[in-house]
């Protein structure tokens, strides 16, 4: 039997994560708010708006985030988790077309806001442009959106990606869709609505992006040429 979960990565979400609840309440099963370490009021809003609240002490990354809120749905029976941030950018109405890629064969769903529309500076896109040609030549899969948050999962991703998970920033994005592709699953994409962050703050700074985009470039070009001697 389908159970449905999903799981909400937050870092001083206030403004945001009642909605964000509510919202994925109509949608799911459970929802698993996971307060990586907010010093404001997200963990009393998210328990109050109906969520299972995890804490973390302190603050270890939006890929840490993730894997203990999937985690946690998987001990809860959940056959499928959908991953949307905290701070209200993701759609909730598209939660529904990301379930149903999983229910139709595919172990992760990637929500892709591009062919919808989304304003994005002409060098951030870039970057991503370059990012996203890479990883579609790795795992064999287009992909215009390869630093989405939004996603699914099917039981044999959670069981798979759980212990694995990994924790830099991008890297739970981006190198996950390549840890994925090595353990053999299914990967999809879905077209989805992303809007403009309204509240909060967001968890990375332009330098620190830049940096870690660099970082994932080299570990990219690793696994492209780690798949072209095969």
């Amino acid at each position: 039997m389908m159970r449905t979960a999903a799981v909400i990565p937050a870092l001083n979400e206030e403004g945001s994560i009642r909605h964000v609840v509510e919202t994925a309440r109509s949608h799911v099963d459970l929802v698993f708010v996971v307060d990586d370490g907010s010093t404001d009021a997200t963990f009393a809003l998210a328990s109050e708006a109906g969520a299972v609240v995890i804490r973390h002490e302190r603050n270890l990354g939006v890929g840490a985030a993730v894997s203990s809120g999937l985690s946690a749905a998987r001990d809860a029976g959940a056959t499928i988790a959908v991953q949307l941030d905290g701070d209200g950018q993701h759609d909730g109405s598209f939660v529904n077309d990301l379930i149903q890629q999983v229910v139709d064969g595919a172990d992760l769903a990637v929500g892709t806001r591009f062919e919808l529309g989304f304003p994005m500076g002409v060098v951030r896109r870039s970057v991503i442009s370059v990012i996203a040609s890479l990883v579609s030549r790795r795992i064999g899969v287009r992909i215009s959106d390869p630093t989405s948050g939004f996603r699914a999962f099917g039981p044999t991703a959670m069981d798979a990606l759980i212990p694995v998970f990994p924790r830099p920033y991008l890297s739970d994005t981006v190198e996950l869709l390549l840890i994925a592709h090595e353990a053999r699953l299914e990967i999809r994409t879905v077209p989805v609505r992303m809007r403009v962050r309204e509240t909060g703050q967001a968890s990375s700074g332009v330098l620190d992006s830049v940096r870690h985009a660099l970082r994932i470039l080299v570990i990219l070009l690793r696994h492209v040429g780690r798949g072209s001697r095969r």
